[in-house]
């Protein structure tokens, strides 16, 4: 349907909808899963910072494994901040 792909005309800012969540998903069990999830990602985010602040790594481990680190660092960081966004929405 090509008017489906069309953007909708006359709105000069952002639309906001919101979504009552609790008549679509579990609310207890998500917030359940996040906070396993959160615990897991903060271990991993622990470990890395831990492995990058380790001087004999950085010096040693070749400059692309040394940013391979920093760019899942970086990922984990995100997911970690997008994790705890959800849980504060979710109450």
């Amino acid at each position: 349907n090509s008017s489906a792909s069309k953007p909708l005309s006359g709105f000069d800012s952002a639309v906001e909808v919101h979504v009552d969540v609790e008549a679509f998903i579990d609310v207890e069990a998500e917030k359940a899963r996040l906070s396993k999830e959160q615990g897991n990602l903060a271990k991993f985010v622990k470990s890395l910072n831990g492995k990058l602040s380790n001087e004999k790594f950085t010096a040693n481990a070749p400059a692309e494994v040394v940013e391979a680190e920093r760019a899942k660092l970086a990922e984990a960081e995100s997911k970690l901040a997008s994790i705890e966004s959800a849980l504060a929405k979710l109450g």
